[in-house]
């Protein structure tokens, strides 16, 4: 959320300090998904990462670095590279084995593991940031590589983690022009209808009442809901979808960056951090549903 709208990037370091996050079932967090995982005795539980900077940009370029998932008494169970981001904005995937009982190379269902992210300068540990979750899940999990505050939501006591460089400028923004107060993420400041901290997942500002996340063009085309909208370089976006507004059931949607591209479960905006585009994604409706409402949300 810087006032202009190109974002510094974020880049590793020894001393950066690192949060691991295992992101829950709210709003504007990312969803666990279903997975099979067939012709295996138990499964695998697969874990897919991302690394932010401070303004909820994913980091696209990396040096030599891995991400492990061990136990306590320092045995590896998974590693996995971490790589530039693919087109859902993941740095990497830990396949862990999942079994009945916990094995020297295996764990079971509940059992908490360490990660280590390991770089060339050095190991950066993050004590019991994972739990082992079923093999028909595909866990998502965040590393913010910065300084952060936690705020709780009031309305569902659901906690969060902003960047502290993000919450400053936020926080400076509101002394010089607005008066002062305490930044708070769940206010609205500028009354567009998105609260702030759906603005910092966005990548847009605040306190401007014309920049929000919006649907610009839809329309059906070759039997797919093509849906256009504004996005921010560097940012991810996903659509859930309900059958009715009604006390409504959300479910992602599976969307393609092109007609005829593979499904992905969502998508990292083209360009570079900060600037803005436009970009189209497209759906395929339920089969023979009466009605179909879809929500577009920064993850």
């Amino acid at each position: 959320m810087k006032m202009t709208k190109k974002k510094d990037k974020a880049q590793i370091t020894p001393n950066m300090f690192c949060k691991f996050i295992l992101l829950n079932f709210t709003l504007f967090t990312l969803h666990f998904t279903l997975y099979s995982a067939p012709a295996m005795p138990y499964g695998t539980y697969l874990v897919k990462g991302a690394f932010r900077g401070d303004y909820n940009t994913v980091m696209r370029d990396f040096g030599d670095a891995k991400v492990r998932a061990q136990r306590a008494d320092g045995t590896v169970i998974a590693e996995s590279t971490v790589r530039s981001a693919d087109s859902e904005g993941v740095n990497f995937v830990l396949s862990i084995p999942v079994a009945s009982a916990s094995t020297a190379k295996s764990c079971k269902v509940g059992e908490p593991l360490d990660c280590v992210l390991k770089t060339k300068e050095g190991t950066l540990d993050v004590p019991n940031s994972l739990t082992v979750a079923s093999p028909v899940k595909v866990g998502k999990v965040t590393f913010n590589c910065t300084e952060v505050k936690k705020y709780t939501n009031p309305k569902d006591g659901v906690a969060v983690e902003i960047p502290t460089a993000y919450v400053d400028e936020a926080q400076w923004y509101l002394d010089t022009f607005m008066g002062g107060g305490t930044y708070d993420p769940w206010a609205d400041y500028d009354n567009d209808g998105v609260s702030n901290y759906g603005e910092f997942l966005a990548g847009t500002i605040p306190f401007d009442e014309t920049d929000y996340l919006r649907v610009k063009e839809f329309g059906m085309k070759d039997g797919k809901l093509a849906l256009k909208f504004e996005h921010v370089g560097g940012h991810v976006y996903a659509v859930s979808s309900a059958n009715t507004l009604a006390r409504p059931e959300w479910a992602k949607k599976r969307v393609r960056k092109n007609a005829a591209g593979a499904e992905l479960d969502q998508v990292l905006a083209d360009g570079e951090d900060g600037d803005v585009g436009e970009t189209t994604i497209y759906i395929t409706p339920v089969g023979g549903a009466t009605s179909e409402f879809f929500k577009l949300e920064a993850k």
